[in-house]
């Protein structure tokens, strides 16, 4: 009789009973790639073994057959001999895993074995051996990549879910919190527009057919019937091996809340402006119109002609107090003062300022001097403000001897301007909190020289803020032999319509 295959020589194919024309097809087909075959014989000695397997152990295939299995793979053979004694019982063995090492040191491996009982029974076992070392090193990868993305976005955001066209496919527990469910199973499987609010939905869902990637804000339905505003980003992203959508959300109702508060506080604004601007101005009026008539009076008695001078300085006094409050309150309540830019020549404004002031210090020495290009888009009646106040400033704490000067200096990036009085000193303690709200400094030096006084102490806190809502800037230099100079830097075209400190 034909003997059976593998019966013969360990590590040798056989030769008696298989045509020889067989041969090379019995070869390719034992060598097959991905299979390491192996023949173990009915006591548990390994008769035979491919080039594949060869390899898997890491040594040629004369050093392992002839051994037993415990001989020839010590770190496999606890896992192995199992399925080979049910293979060995008759029973038939099919992808079973199994882990370990062919040697006792040496590469882990995670195998898939196939077993079955030769014929006749008594010539072995036939052993098919798959090496998925590699695939379940890729899965276990991936998995923790998977899990390592999702605790990002997990840190990163209040939620984030997998869907497949608007299935949830998974979800975190912070998103399922924010929806008023504890267990993330319930809305496995459900549709998300289930849970945006019905006025977002259509957006809704066209932005999940169309992948939109930009954030979006929707609000979506709490359990209790409560809408939360949210944002939500998607991206593309594997889930279990296919390509889906990934959606992290963010709870914006802070936010939103926040923004409410400040378009109240701006609606507030805009009623407490013009009513105070509105009812003081209206109250001054009146007061502005009889003095005026009583200092163009035909017979006004002599001795009240200085009282009503003063009443009129008082009025203007108070209507320059009013000014600095609304603009103050402007700033603070605003984040910085409302500008009209138009195309404004400074030395124009200073030629006016300056003519103003000799008017109303006809004993003190004005000095104004301009230079270069000083043309550009600035609002001309802040720009008026600033310059009047600084020049004001200076005639109020100089002393009356001392000559002021008003100096402009046009570059190809700006202008410069300066105010300097040089009998005027201002100590370095006081440098810090010089523009600051409120910060009042008596005349110093002998000054207050017919000078405007700063009641309220706001004229040098509002001309910063008039320089940076220009994007400009303004700075004090004091000395005890170069007196005082307020510098004020103005970009030729800059500031916006709403600058803040």
């Amino acid at each position: 009789m034909p003997q059976p295959v593998f019966h013969r020589l360990p590590g040798a194919l056989p030769s008696s009973g298989v045509p020889e024309e067989s041969w090379p097809f019995l070869t390719a087909l034992l060598n097959a790639p991905g299979w390491g075959v192996a023949l173990v014989g009915a006591d548990s000695r390994l008769l035979w073994m491919n080039d594949l397997l060869a390899s898997l152990c890491g040594r040629p295939a004369a050093h392992s057959v002839g051994r037993l299995l415990t001989e020839a793979w010590p770190g496999l053979a606890p896992s192995l001999a199992p399925l080979v004694g049910r293979a060995q019982s008759g029973e038939r063995v099919a992808e079973e895993l199994v882990s370990g090492r062919f040697g006792e040191v040496g590469t882990l491996r995670h195998l898939t074995v196939s077993a079955m009982p030769a014929a006749p029974a008594s010539a072995g076992v036939l052993v098919l051996l798959r090496d998925n070392s590699a695939r379940l090193r890729e899965e276990a990868a991936l998995r923790a990549s998977e899990e390592h993305m999702r605790s990002i976005v997990e840190i990163s955001c209040d939620g984030y879910f997998f869907h497949d066209r608007g299935q949830f496919l998974d979800i975190s527990p912070g998103l399922a919190r924010l929806l008023g469910h504890y267990e993330t199973a319930e809305l496995i499987g459900r549709n998300v527009i289930e849970c945006v609010a019905p006025e977002f939905r259509v957006p809704a869902r066209d932005a999940m057919e169309r992948g939109v990637e930009a954030p979006y804000e929707v609000a979506i339905v709490h359990r209790d019937g409560r809408r939360i505003p949210v944002e939500v980003m998607g991206r593309p992203a594997t889930f279990q091996g296919r390509a889906v959508r990934l959606a992290a959300v963010w709870d914006v109702s802070s936010r939103k809340s926040a923004e409410e508060r400040l378009a109240r506080m701006e609606h507030f604004r805009e009623q407490f402006l013009g009513v105070v601007g509105q009812d003081l101005k209206a109250q001054l009026q009146p007061l502005q119109r009889d003095v005026l008539a009583l200092q163009h009076a035909a017979q006004m008695p002599e001795a009240l002609t200085e009282q009503v001078g003063r009443v009129g300085q008082g009025v203007r006094r108070v209507e320059r107090m009013i000014h600095q409050l609304l603009d103050f309150t402007r700033a603070r309540l605003s984040g910085g003062l409302p500008l009209q830019a138009t195309s404004v020549h400074l030395g124009q404004l200073a030629e006016q300022v300056m003519a103003d002031r000799r008017q109303a210090h006809p004993t003190r020495e004005l000095r104004l001097t301009a230079a270069g290009d000083l043309r550009g888009t600035w609002d001309g009646g802040r720009l008026t403000q600033l310059m009047d106040t600084l020049v004001g400033n200076a005639l109020y704490h100089g002393p009356v001897t001392s000559t002021v000067a008003l100096l402009l200096q046009g570059s190809s990036e700006g202008v410069t301007l300066q105010v300097h009085d040089p009998g005027c000193r201002v100590s370095p303690e006081n440098h810090a909190t010089l523009f600051e709200p409120f910060r009042r400094c008596p005349p110093a030096n002998g000054g207050g020289g017919g000078g405007d006084t700063d009641g309220l102490g706001l004229s040098l806190y509002i001309a910063r803020q008039i320089a940076l809502a220009h994007g400009g800037r303004i700075s004090v230099e004091s000395g005890a032999t170069d007196g005082t100079r307020f510098i004020v830097w103005l970009p030729r075209t800059g500031g916006s319509q709403q600058s803040g400190s």
